[in-house]
């Protein structure tokens, strides 16, 4: 996994979220479905549309839904009953079978929804989180850094449902003070050759390290345990 797909992800969708209202904020669980912060179900064609939109856009698709009557064309036309008035066009949001009448810009402004539904998800995003999450704790592991608590651990399902209950920022600050505790650790690693053999890595002078391992003798070579 790319270590920085969390942060990019959050801060291609941050230039929208940003600017929602509290509405907008998706924090917890509604199954894989759930939006992004910033983003909504649009429920233009009931409950079930969960293509994930800008909360001015779900506000829009109401609206649209309410003047539906209004637009279309009395007794029909070419187009039978639905047929719209002249600059509306069927919206299909939801499909062909969506004859809800819109202006040309609203339809194509549902149809690029969809081509970015899936970009606006937050179980890809907290899916990423928790995977490097776990990547950072084996790293934690294999070079010793004593790091514990629930910022490290090697539970994947710990971590995703966390992610799924915090805000973006949150999540972008827990990414960064892990990746910033593991490199400070990585930095001042030390590892030293111990007569059993074993390379002992970690925080610590050389003697320290092998103290547990028949002492330290860096002459001979020494494998990671």
């Amino acid at each position: 996994m790319n270590t920085m797909s969390v942060f990019k992800k959050l801060a291609c969708l941050s230039v929208i979220s940003c600017t929602m209202p509290p509405i907008a904020f998706a924090i917890g669980d509604y199954g894989p479905d759930t939006c992004a912060e910033g983003f909504v179900w649009r429920e233009a064609c009931g409950p079930t549309d969960h293509v994930c939109v800008t909360p001015d856009v779900r506000n829009q698709a109401q609206q649209d839904n309410q003047l539906a009557s209004q637009r279309r064309k009395p007794g029909g036309g070419t187009y039978g009953p639905d047929t719209c008035l002249q600059g509306f066009v069927w919206r299909e949001a939801c499909g062909a079978q969506d004859h809800v009448c819109v202006p040309p810009a609203t339809r194509a402004r549902a149809a690029d929804d969809n081509r970015h539904a899936g970009e606006r998800l937050k179980y890809p995003i907290c899916q990423d989180y928790a995977q490097e999450a776990v990547n950072a704790n084996r790293r934690n592991i294999a070079n010793n850094c004593g790091f514990s608590g629930g910022r490290w651990q090697d539970n994947f399902d710990e971590h995703f449902r966390w992610c799924l209950n915090v805000s973006n920022d949150a999540i972008m600050s827990e990414t960064a003070a892990r990746r910033q505790q593991l490199k400070s650790c990585i930095q001042s690693t030390t590892c030293a050759h111990c007569n059993d053999g074993s390379c002992q890595c970690g925080a610590g002078t050389p003697d320290q390290l092998c103290a547990g391992h028949g002492g330290n003798n860096p002459s001979i070579g020494c494998r990671q345990m």
